[in-house]
């Protein structure tokens, strides 16, 4: 491939996802933008010990088949290393054990594996996501100094329930990061006021969008939930109890009803490619966040909003994750009625208004968080 440019090596650092997992997110798109540009990407999975065995968010489940602590090489230009420590940092859940263990959490960054401290020097640029990964990022100051590292704030720490001395880490190393990328302005007054903050909104695949040509639907009158974070199955049993006539297809590990009907439908975690002909020929949009604190964001942070936009869905979303956005139809958790009239409002909305220009793809979106003058 011809690059105007030395091809980069880029480190990206997650504590939720795998470089290969079925489901893909925003970083497995820019990872895919990087490499179709020449760049080499490193995938750095991190947060799973012995204690992950029993917790039921089934990472350790997909770790225990993947080669851990070594890299791998999983695509052109493209290695994963899947960190096994013998600790992660977890939130406790009662504020003494979070006090007693905060100091062994702080020495988090010291297991990294020799495997993967060797390479840092040799990576221009470094994406730290929100989650456990902060703590790792003075470690990876030191040993590449050079690097443009980047904090990629896909979500609040305090929404995603995180140990608070990752919060306390973050706040004490903010100087350490190049760039805070932040996927809403709601969360501009998260960082302080001279951190070098950037808002930019996820960016989406257009071309897979626009190749979908064949609707997978049998009947009409179709409802789209895709992904299952603060999933709030008690939206999904209200709507289908109240419109017997719409099918309700659910997307995401966790995204399960209260109960099942007939015009519920459970996919449960596929590949993105399989989900896009589900949302490009859906009537509506569904986001049924759960309230959470600090989770106004997700108006403007969500994919999947962005992606509904796109495929001009209208959407019906609760209140507070409604900002920006005409064709949001808001509801009121707390209140069925609500639900049922944001999901009526939904049904007669004019599509043909729903504005999509400023969406970009995520080649685009690369360019602006990696830019060409930066290191490499």
């Amino acid at each position: 491939m011809t690059v105007s440019r030395m091809p980069r090596r880029v480190l990206i650092v997650s504590g939720q996802h795998f470089a290969d997992a079925p489901r893909k997110v925003d970083l497995h798109f820019m990872a895919d933008a990087l490499r179709g540009q020449g760049d080499h990407v490193d995938f750095l999975t991190c947060r799973l010990s012995p204690v992950s065995r029993f917790l039921k968010d089934g990472r350790y489940a997909y770790a225990k088949d993947r080669v851990v602590n070594r890299w791998v090489e999983i695509g052109e230009r493209f290695e994963e290393f899947i960190w096994f420590a013998a600790f992660h940092p977890m939130n406790l859940k009662r504020p003494l054990f979070n006090r007693l263990s905060g100091f062994l959490f702080r020495h988090y960054a010291d297991l990294l594996p020799k495997a993967v401290r060797d390479r840092l020097p040799d990576y221009t640029h470094v994406l730290i996501e929100s989650g456990p990964a902060p703590l790792l990022t003075p470690l990876i100051r030191r040993k590449a100094p050079s690097a443009r590292i980047v904090y990629h704030a896909a979500d609040r720490l305090k929404t995603i329930g995180v140990h608070p001395v990752i919060e306390e880490v973050l706040a004490e190393t903010i100087g350490c990061y190049d760039l805070v990328h932040i996927m809403a302005e709601a969360m501009r007054t998260d960082f302080p006021s001279d951190a070098p903050v950037l808002y930019l909104p996820h960016g989406i695949s257009k071309a897979v969008f626009d190749q979908a040509v064949a609707s997978p639907y049998s009947k009409p009158l179709n409802a789209v939930s895709v992904g299952d974070m603060l999933f709030d199955a008690n939206v999904i049993d209200t709507l289908a109890e109240a419109d017997p006539d719409w099918t309700f297809h659910l997307f995401g590990k966790k995204a399960l009803p209260l109960r099942p009907r007939d015009n519920i439908v459970v996919h449960g975690e596929v590949a993105f490619e399989t989900i896009v002909p589900f949302i490009k020929f859906a009537d509506i949009g569904l986001a049924p966040y759960r309230l959470s604190e600090g989770a106004d964001y997700l108006s403007q942070s969500s994919l999947k909003m962005i992606q509904y936009s796109y495929c001009k869905l209208p959407i019906v979303a609760p209140a507070f994750a409604a900002a920006g956005r005409s064709h949001v139809c808001p509801y009121d958790p707390a209140d069925r009625a609500s639900i049922q009239k944001a999901f009526l409002r939904a049904q007669v909305y004019d599509r043909s208004m729903i504005d999509r220009l400023g969406i970009r793809t995520w080649e685009e979106a690369v360019q602006v968080i990696f830019p060409a003058d930066s290191p490499g």
